[in-house]
């Protein structure tokens, strides 16, 4: 509970990655006339980026022990569903030189991973550290 600060610093800056990224830093393919799947799996995944950064500034205001264990659990399903969102439940464009296939989503990847094993990091931290070990 002494790094609850960073760890909320770290969700909200990954979060927020993953909400203007797929916009700015990382940009998804154009649409024209045709909306094509990235554009809703990204649509998907600015969402899942906003619960992250929730989950930061919900580690902020909470000071009970268990409620911040759920909160990285709820991150590790977060970031697991960044994943498949791109990957398997919506998709992107068929071609793998597209913007989505070659820069968008292996970035969404990269953060999400990221997200992942923070917080089953912090899950093996606040665990050994209830038991007093």
């Amino acid at each position: 509970m002494k790094n609850k600060a960073t760890n909320a610093v770290v969700y909200l800056f990954l979060g927020i990655l993953l909400m203007i990224g797929p916009y700015t830093l990382f940009p998804v393919c154009d649409t024209a006339e045709k909306i094509m799947k990235c554009f809703w799996a990204t649509r998907a995944v600015n969402t899942v980026g906003g619960m992250i950064a929730f989950f930061g500034i919900a580690l902020l205001l909470l000071k009970n022990k268990n409620s911040v264990i759920t909160v990285n659990l709820c991150s590790v399903v977060a970031g697991t569903a960044a994943i498949l969102l791109p990957s398997v439940l919506i998709g992107g464009c068929a071609k793998d030189t597209m913007p989505c296939q070659a820069l968008t989503f292996p970035a969404v990847y990269l953060i999400s991973a990221v997200v992942i094993l923070f917080s089953v990091g912090n899950l093996i931290y606040l665990k050994k550290t209830k038991r007093g070990t």
